[in-house]
C-alpha cells in the first residue's frame, strides 16, 4: 500500500517520519535514509498486525486526501 508519509526534521537532532494513516505508524532516524527504511518496518508491522486482528486497512485515498488537507492549512 502506498500510503502518504510527513517527514519533518525531530528536535533532538536527525528525523520523524510518520504514516498519517496508520494511527501511531511513526519512526526516527539520524538521516533521511535511516528513518525511511526504519518507518517501512514499522509499516509493514502495523499492517500485519491489523490484519491479524481482522482490522480494515484505511483506504489510501482517503488518507491522501486528509494529508492534502493538511498541507494547504
Amino acid at each position: 500500500m502506498n500510503y502518504p508519509i510527513v517527514i519533518y526534521p525531530s528536535d533532538e537532532g536527525g528525523y520523524v517520519a510518520e504514516i498519517p494513516a496508520l494511527k501511531g505508524c511513526l519512526a526516527q532516524g539520524e538521516t533521511l535514509p535511516e528513518t525511511l527504511a526504519e518507518l517501512e518496518v514499522v509499516a509493514k508491522l502495523w499492517i500485519e498486525t491489523a490484519e491479524k486482528h481482522g482490522q480494515p486497512l484505511p483506504n489510501v485515498e482517503g488518507a491522501i486526501e486528509k494529508v492534502k488537507a493538511l498541507s494547504y492549512r
